[in-house]
């Protein structure tokens, strides 16, 4: 462990979260119709947000609390959430015909 590899691991968190936040964001926004996109938008843009800030504020409550070995275990609950989230999709949603 380095300096070095907490700055790419830094950087390469950044670029996927832009990508990331970015790519849902117009997602979000074509699911409306153009009357209602900015009011979608800051609302995508405040549950995001929020959620970030409770997630630092708790992880930092934790890390000071418990150590850093609780911070990892307990991400790893919104990880199986999220991941639990996309398999549900894969499989509800109906393919896409092509052509």
């Amino acid at each position: 462990m380095d300096v070095a590899h907490f700055w790419v691991s830094l950087i390469l968190l950044g670029v996927g979260w832009n990508f990331g936040f970015l790519g849902a964001s117009a997602l979000v926004l074509e699911c409306h119709r153009p009357e209602e996109k900015t009011r979608v938008q800051s609302l995508n843009d405040f549950i995001v947000f929020g959620t970030m800030a409770v997630g630092s504020f708790a992880s930092g409550g934790l890390l000071t609390a418990y150590g850093w070995n609780t911070v990892l275990w307990v991400s790893f609950l919104p990880l199986a959430v999220a991941l639990a989230a996309l398999a549900a999709t894969a499989v509800l949603r109906p393919a896409r015909q092509v052509g």
